[in-house]
């Protein structure tokens, strides 16, 4: 009785937050969205307190009084989520032992985290409580107040931190404090369909290797145009990050003043780039995410998170309704001839509330379990995450690798390998208007590139001009 009241903590818990004694809120999942709806009844006050007590209040037995510290977490959804298996895991080994129960109390996007964290700090109507342990991103740890939270070097030694990717760690410190503990990062990745590539190749003679540097990618992209009939090669799924990893990788300053610098060379090359490869039909313009473009034929490959992994299929369907197979191929994000091999750092991290000592111990012995590699490279992987300490990249991985063996999750690990030998991690800056700036960048590129589809001079001289009053545009749109 005991497991199955710490399993319904774990699961029944990721669906829902009580929020008020008159109502519960379930998180239901649309795509890759989520929306929030009320529900209120007498059944569903009922269930939310049953649950309540055996999601918390009757575990473990070790000791009179468990501490519970209640989790905010962004890992899969109601129906797979490994983040929930783990803490489920974790309370029947040594969360029992220990006596301390961790209940998943909500499980979302990051952006509806985010929201809801922010809310609760400013204590707004209905927003409940801050969490105890939650994952979220620096810029909304900096929204709740950096001073609210445990800096985590507090409970973690030096040389245990010293295990963990040093360029993981420092995302997470703010003046100092470590107040995000990594548990898992993601970064950017280039998802290829195997299946039509490898015919397209044998017929051009543009292999893999090709895509290795953009200079290639936007050649196999003019080839695939012609080959396919008109079809799109590649989609990017955060348009912002292209611009500004390659102005780095080549020198430049994509940023200055908390705005993108529209004067630096190397950004208006790079862009420029770009933009006549979308203008040309050859870039796929359509919103939403890499995952949908490629399982639906609009994009034969593109760049998307190591986190998309966990939502590809393994068919095409095509708007006919008929199908071929989707093997993935996945590699490192394309550079510029002469740039360094950079690649973005993404993903949260494990925030603390500060609260009791006691509580601070429990959350920390929960904190370097989590982060243990037995644990946490299995759960890295699963959801299309890198590892958080060294140690994984030069013991672990070499020891289990035959984990990774089939498919798509085999894929993503070579490429892991590659990015983590050879790349050097880039973090984008933090500012409070950095994400107003990235949406309205992309919007109004892409806007920019649909207004101009189909309308580039075949004279270079001509298509030349044409890409720098494009770019003037853009840069007037932002301002």
């Amino acid at each position: 009785m005991l497991k199955v009241m710490m399993t319904l903590c774990t699961i029944c818990f990721s669906g829902m937050t009580i929020q008020h004694p008159s109502h519960f809120i379930v998180i239901h999942r649309t795509s890759r969205r989520w929306n929030v709806k009320k529900v209120s009844s007498i059944w569903s006050i009922i269930l939310s307190l049953v649950l309540l007590l055996a999601g918390c209040s009757d575990m473990p037995l070790h000791k009179k009084t468990p501490i519970e510290l209640t989790f905010w977490h962004v890992y899969g959804d109601q129906a797979h989520s490994p983040m929930n298996r783990l803490v489920d895991r974790f309370n029947n080994t040594i969360g029992r032992e220990k006596g301390i129960v961790v209940c998943v109390t909500l499980l979302s996007n990051s952006a509806d985290i985010h929201s809801a964290l922010v809310a609760a700090a400013k204590k707004l109507p209905g927003s409940g409580e801050l969490p105890d342990l939650f994952i979220t991103y620096p810029k909304t740890a900096l929204a709740i107040g950096a001073d609210r939270l445990v800096d985590w070097k507090e409970h973690f030694s030096e040389p245990q931190l010293d295990d963990f990717v040093p360029s993981f760690l420092a995302e997470g410190e703010v003046d100092g404090r470590l107040i995000l503990l990594p548990v898992a990062k993601s970064s950017n990745v280039l998802c290829i369909n195997a299946t039509i590539f490898e015919r397209f190749s044998e017929e051009t003679g543009i292999g893999y290797d090709a895509l290795a540097t953009w200079e290639g990618m936007f050649t196999a992209a003019k080839s695939y145009y012609k080959w396919s009939g008109g079809k799109a090669f590649f989609k990017y799924d955060d348009w912002m990050h292209y611009g500004m990893i390659n102005t780095a990788a080549l020198g430049g300053s994509f940023f200055k003043d908390k705005q993108i610098n529209f004067q630096d060379p190397a950004f208006r090359n790079v862009w420029g780039k770009l933009a006549a490869s979308a203008v040309s039909g050859e870039v796929c313009l359509l919103g939403g995410y890499l995952t949908t473009a490629m399982m639906t034929g609009e994009a034969l490959c593109g760049v998307a998170s190591t986190a998309s992994i966990f939502y590809f299929q393994d068919t095409v369907t095509f708007s006919d309704n008929t199908t071929i197979p989707l093997r993935l191929k996945v590699l490192p994000v394309p550079s510029f001839e002469g740039g360094k091999a950079l690649a973005i750092q993404r993903g949260g991290g494990l925030g603390l509330v500060k609260s009791s000592e006691e509580k601070e111990r429990a959350a920390a012995v929960f904190a370097e379990w989590l982060t243990n590699e037995e644990n946490n490279v299995p759960f890295a992987f699963e959801t299309g995450y890198f590892p958080v300490k060294e140690t994984a990249y030069r013991d672990f991985l070499k020891r289990h690798a035959s984990q990774f063996q089939n498919g798509k999750y085999r894929e993503l690990y070579n490429a892991i390998k590659k990015i983590h030998a050879s790349h050097e991690f880039y973090t984008p800056p933090l500012f409070n208007s950095y994400g107003h700036v990235e949406t309205d960048f992309t919007e109004a590129q892409l806007a920019l590139f649909r207004k101009y589809r189909g309308t580039v001079s075949d004279t270079v001289e001509d298509s030349d001009a044409f890409i720098q009053k494009m770019f003037s545009e853009l840069e007037a749109s932002m301002e």
